[in-house]
């Protein structure tokens, strides 16, 4: 190496060494987002059965092969990378990535509460048919 080179080399050390004791400010730090954490066999199963698609429109709407999905859910392979990463959004947002296909969960409406006692009823009973 070239004494040049290494003057430069010695100088983006000192730099960096100084940057992170907080001495400088002229230098930029990019924090980058932790990796999804994996997912196995049966988050993914769940997640497909609580969009409530089968395997090959699950595989279609997350742009892989059926066979991806079969290799995924039996445990042959893992997804990684952006794959991964767009179930991960899914499992959070399910509207998003699988659009029409998630239908959340309908809720029950708020039924008004029942009086404590019942009042009688003001109708009169109905006289009984005698058989001829």
């Amino acid at each position: 190496m070239r004494d040049e080179e290494f003057q430069l080399l010695l100088e983006g050390v000192k730099a960096a060494v100084e940057h992170y004791h907080g001495l400088r400010h002229d230098l930029r730090t990019t924090i980058l987002p932790m990796p999804p954490k994996p997912m196995d066999a049966a988050a993914i199963r769940a997640l497909r059965e609580r969009i409530g698609a089968s395997q090959a429109v699950f595989a279609m709407a997350l742009n892989v092969s059926t066979k991806t999905v079969q290799a995924w859910e039996s445990g042959v392979r893992s997804p990684d990378g952006g794959n991964l990463k767009l179930l991960r959004v899914g499992e959070a947002h399910p509207e998003a990535v699988f659009g029409r296909l998630y239908q959340p969960p309908i809720q029950a409406e708020a039924k008004p509460a029942e009086p404590l006692q019942k009042s009688r009823s003001t109708r009169k009973p109905r006289p009984k048919k005698q058989a001829a």
